[in-house]
């Protein structure tokens, strides 16, 4: 947001910069420090800079460095807290409860322990297996926190989302590892950490890794949910492709759609190809449907054009045809190698 914007909205740069600093998802600024009530602003004065942002309780002095700054009311730490920017407001969940809970308003969803963290993978797989979501994290109004970390858990980045305790604690966003104190804080911020170190609070790091390195498609089941916020899917109805359904039932899948990739659906006008990305969405027929399938489950042109001479009836070369215009025309690549405990667990039907 521009300077000016900053100046005449500054409940809505207060609400932005928070949404960065609850997913880890930055978009418009370097850093973002959120100091809790009783925190000393001071420890800012040679830290902060013009592309970071301080978000600062109301009752806080006065901070005068570069930084951009936001003053909210309320906290954000314990279960059911709630935090304002004037009438802007998001309240707290654990992953677990925002399923029983009333979702009202925006809700930042995070895991307060290693019961909601196991709840979470539980429900990827789930997803998967039969097409079924959890709804918390398909409600337009939910942030999934520490996003970010989640689809990049071995990215080496330095901090980026800090909470500056009462205590002169220093910590990674809603749930992540306490870092060291504010005494430190300027040779805090020069260490690359693992995004896994974001969700430390919960899960050790060499346990949040390895539950994330046998799901190499989180990225993409999260990127499901973005989905199915973005076309208000109705998923009895409509199917997509990697969650309960496959449109190719060949048996030759051997890789993973890339996370980035567009979804392939089922829906009740006919198959749809959706980017979350671009937003672009388009109409296919059942043959350029196939090829998108094949493409995106197999790990090289090769066994995806056999696959797709094979199910339409063509000759290889024209079915290589057909794929490479599908990575030209529709930006369809094939994937990844898929994980094999996954796929011996027969979910592709």
């Amino acid at each position: 947001m521009r300077d000016d914007d900053h100046a005449a909205q500054p409940e809505l740069f207060g609400a932005r910069a928070l949404r960065e600093w609850i997913t880890g998802e930055h978009t418009e600024h370097s850093r973002i420090f959120l100091l809790e009530s009783g925190a000393d602003v001071s420890d800012l004065d040679d830290v902060a800079g013009h592309d970071d942002v301080v978000l600062l309780p109301a009752e806080s002095a006065p901070y005068d460095g570069p930084a951009g700054t936001a003053r909210y009311s309320g906290a954000l730490r314990e279960v059911g807290d709630e935090l304002f920017f004037g009438e802007r407001g998001v309240e707290l969940q654990d992953y677990v409860a925002a399923a029983f809970v009333q979702i009202i308003g925006p809700t930042a969803v995070r895991f307060f322990d290693e019961t909601s963290w196991r709840a979470f993978l539980d429900d990827a797989e789930l997803a998967r297996r039969t097409g079924v979501f959890p709804s918390a994290l398909t409600d337009p109004r939910v942030l999934l926190a520490d996003r970010a970390a989640l689809v990049r858990p071995d990215g080496l980045e330095a901090p980026s989302a800090l909470r500056l305790s009462p205590d002169g604690a220093v910590s990674l966003g809603l749930q992540g590892e306490i870092l060291g104190s504010t005494a430190d804080l300027e040779a805090l911020l020069t260490v690359p950490l693992p995004g896994a170190a974001a969700l430390g609070g919960v899960v050790p790091r060499d346990v949040l890794a390895a539950d994330l390195a046998s799901r190499e498609w989180i990225a993409r089941y999260l990127g499901a949910t973005d989905l199915i916020k973005m076309l208000r899917l109705e998923t009895a109805t409509a199917k997509i492709s990697g969650f309960g359904w496959s449109l190719i039932d060949d048996g030759r899948a051997d890789a993973e759609p890339l996370a980035t990739d567009p979804f392939l659906l089922d829906t009740d006008d006919g198959f749809l190809l959706a980017d979350i990305g671009s937003l672009r969405r388009q109409l296919l027929s059942e043959s350029t449907a196939v090829v998108v399938a094949a493409a995106q489950t197999s790990r090289s042109t090769e066994v995806a054009a056999d696959r797709v001479a094979r199910r339409l009836g063509i000759a290889t070369p024209d079915a290589r045809a057909l794929c490479r215009e599908a990575r030209t025309a529709l930006s369809v690549h094939v994937g990844t190698p898929a994980d094999a405990r996954f796929r011996t667990a027969g979910v592709e039907g």
